[in-house]
């Protein structure tokens, strides 16, 4: 078991990261439109960090069309609905005294409203999301909450992830700046803040026979409207899928990739969706390598995490950081921000 953590797949993956190709324009229109029934499931995300002093810390919606197979989306009153008429809507505004979440599993048929190849879907009163890149634009309604939202996206130029494996797996992540206008309660505002938006299709995972393990995503606001994104990935056995960062630094600079290695120094224990109990890092660092230098953070969990997923956790998180040459988007010195994270799979039950 060891000697198979520690292979990597990340070689051949990297082989279909089309980000470079990518990186001077956005997705076509076919590849921007929903691309449900004809690939078994759809899903668009969106995640936002908003700066210090906002009342927010961290945004995250997302609406998936089908079923991907994959572990976060395996929630129990599911079971036994046809996979592609599955509809699944994710929401969470952690906000600085309390959060408003939503897991809401419905029919594509019965309650959805849209037009495939286009950017044109609609859940009633509850959810809109219109347009065609690079603007897209968001309704969304939680009345038992009192809280609304309304959001105009402007993408920035190029692409940050980008996989491609045509008629099996496609996926690609957009940075953007946000117009939001917010009502919740009596309290309600106007605010612009960097946004990521993503969207992906493909086949049911089972077909290949390796369902996720572990999934986790990392978020970090930097100074201005600079980001850095973590992602790691693993199969069955420990196998690894993915390991990388991404840093953009601003609309007019193109995304920089990098390595990515973390340890965990603090575990809690959460039951998820589900009622599982998995384990949750409480303090951890990572460091990330690449053209721009080495960025090394040390994070602890500043949030509840939210089981908003099928087999996983939201929360936000507090860091400080320290950029070593290349240049950083803070110079070599130290910053302290806060970010977003979320973890999903079967491999972290208490248990193991």
């Amino acid at each position: 078991m060891a000697s198979l953590r520690k292979r990597s797949v990340s070689p051949v993956l990297d082989r279909l990261d089309g980000r470079w190709r990518a990186s001077a324009r956005g997705p076509t229109p076919h590849e921007d439109g929903t691309r449900h029934p004809a690939s078994a499931w759809d899903l668009r995300t969106l995640i936002a960090v908003p700066p210090a002093g906002a009342p927010f810390r961290y945004l995250n919606l997302n609406l998936t069309l089908g079923r991907t197979g994959t572990a976060f989306d395996r929630d129990v009153p599911a079971r036994g609905a046809e996979p592609r008429d599955v509809l699944d809507l994710q929401f969470c505004l952690e906000g600085l005294r309390g959060a408003a979440t939503e897991k809401r599993l419905g029919s594509v048929r019965r309650d959805l409203l849209y037009t495939p190849g286009t950017v044109a879907l609609q859940m009633g009163e509850r959810l809109e999301i219109r347009g065609a890149w690079p603007r897209t634009r968001i309704a969304y309604r939680q009345p038992e909450a009192a809280l609304e939202l309304e959001m105009a996206i402007e993408a920035w130029p190029g692409l940050a992830w980008w996989t491609r494996l045509p008629g099996a797996y496609c996926h690609y992540t957009s940075f953007g700046t946000a117009d939001l206008r917010w009502q919740w309660g009596s309290e309600g505002g106007r605010l612009e803040l960097p946004v990521l938006h993503d969207h992906g299709w493909g086949r049911r995972m089972p077909a290949f026979g390796a369902p996720l393990r572990r999934f986790r995503y990392e978020v970090l606001r930097l100074e201005g409207d600079a980001h850095l994104l973590s992602l790691y990935t693993e199969g069955p056995a420990g196998v690894e899928l993915r390991s990388a960062t991404i840093l953009r630094r601003s609309a007019e600079e193109p995304p920089l990739a990098g390595g990515h290695t973390r340890e965990v120094l603090e575990w809690e224990t959460f039951e998820n969706h589900a009622g599982r109990a998995c384990r949750v890092p409480r303090r951890w660092w990572a460091k990330r390598t690449g053209g721009a230098g080495e960025l090394r953070y040390e994070a602890v969990r500043a949030t509840e995490p939210r089981p908003v997923l099928g087999d996983g956790f939201l929360y936000a998180f507090d860091y400080s950081l320290e950029t070593r040459g290349g240049g950083g988007p803070a110079g070599s010195r130290r910053i302290e921000g806060q970010g977003y994270a979320e973890q999903l799979g079967v491999g972290w039950a208490a248990h193991q």
